[in-house]
């Protein structure tokens, strides 16, 4: 008989005593080791523990009293639960199967059949796909930051270098000008200021689309302000509206920049893409949570099933902008159709307040 492995803890919600003992009777029977399996029946204490991150894999029954565990497992997942979660039935059904691959589950496994070596391997494989996840995430968390890193760099040595250059010789040419007097020549000479100064203009833009100038001291809501009353003046045609709450800079800058990254996609993504006249921008700083969402009234697309295919045609945005969620531990979804306009929407975790929240099916870029 093995020993109780007090490193593996299980948490199995049911509100049936008889099948919390034939769950721990198959666990005894695991052939590798014995995990710690504890038993929830309430609803809310169990949602409870999920949030907080007190084990390290759940057993959710399907049926739970009033509620199901296809409920608490998509009430866990919004609630930034982390680990992997695998739901129980009485009986196989493809559509619930399909609902709860959906929403999140690691697995899906019938109880009537259910064996011993089935269950262990269930169990062991989601801990491994979910360690392998947050590997991958962290992995795109550094080559984001690598990103930026490059960006900054490259904001700095641009407006430290060919932007003073230009500025002195449009200064000068200034000076010069206002020597000359032959009339032609002063033409001339105006109209290379004119050409110097388009060209300060164009790398001041670069400079700000590389490094948002208010992001670092004033934070992602100023930030988000700043960058919309520009686009304003560009755009006059296009209505843009902000509901957007203060961060106060509490938000890690990696956070700010890969929301701000977001957004400034989205946003460019409308103008070059939606043909549409208006655009609503919204971030939420919730106690666990930060929502940003940028929807449109364009004419819209039809959402491609395999993102990487969509990447492959030239459509690099969107893939980009899922991996800058994943970077922060979060998750985007977009949902469009023709004609019906567009929503992206990304939900990240609070930093210091919540666990990660893992990408669902839906919105995960296929191989």
């Amino acid at each position: 008989m093995h020993v109780v492995d007090p490193t593996l803890r299980i948490l199995l919600v049911e509100d049936d005593e008889d099948d919390y003992i034939l769950t721990r009777e198959l666990i005894r029977e695991f052939r590798w080791s014995m995990p710690l399996l504890e038993w929830e029946s309430d609803f809310a204490r169990a949602l409870d523990a999920m949030v907080a991150g007190s084990y390290d894999v759940y057993l959710l029954d399907y049926r739970l009293g009033p509620h199901s565990g296809l409920d608490l497992l998509q009430a866990a997942v919004e609630k930034g639960c982390k680990a992997p979660i695998i739901l129980l039935t009485g009986q196989g059904d493809h559509e619930v199967d399909l609902q709860a691959m959906e929403a999140g589950a690691a697995d899906y496994l019938v109880k009537g059949s259910l064996k011993a070596p089935a269950l262990e391997r269930a169990i062991r494989y989601a801990i491994q796909q979910r360690r392998m996840m947050a590997e991958l995430a962290e992995t795109r968390m550094r080559l984001a930051e690598s990103r930026e890193s490059e960006r900054l760099h490259f904001a700095r040595e641009l407006h430290d270098g060919p932007l003073q250059d230009l500025i002195g010789a449009r200064f000068h040419l200034g000076v010069l000008a206002g020597s000359v007097q032959d009339e032609q020549a002063a033409v001339h000479l105006a109209t290379v200021q004119e050409g110097l100064q388009s060209v300060i203009n164009t790398l001041r833009a670069m400079c700000g689309n590389l490094r948002p100038p208010a992001l670092a001291p004033f934070g992602l809501e100023k930030a988000i302000r700043a960058h919309a009353q520009a686009f304003r003046e560009r755009y006059p045609h296009l209505q843009i509206t902000l509901e957007l709450d203060s961060d106060n800079q509490e938000l890690p800058e990696r956070v700010r920049l890969a929301l701000f990254r977001i957004y400034q996609s989205a946003l460019a993504n409308v103008v070059q893409h939606a043909g549409a006249t208006s655009v609503r921008v919204q971030f939420r700083l919730g106690e666990r949570q930060l929502l940003l969402r940028v929807e449109d009234d364009g004419h819209g697309f039809q959402v491609p099933g395999n993102w990487l295919d969509f990447a492959r045609e030239g459509h690099f945005g969107f893939l980009g902008a899922m991996e800058r969620a994943e970077s922060i531990g979060g998750q985007l979804s977009v949902q469009s159709a023709p004609d019906s306009g567009t929503e992206i929407l990304v939900r990240a975790p609070r930093p210091g307040k919540t666990t990660d929240i893992m990408p669902t099916q839906a919105v995960q870029p296929q191989s």
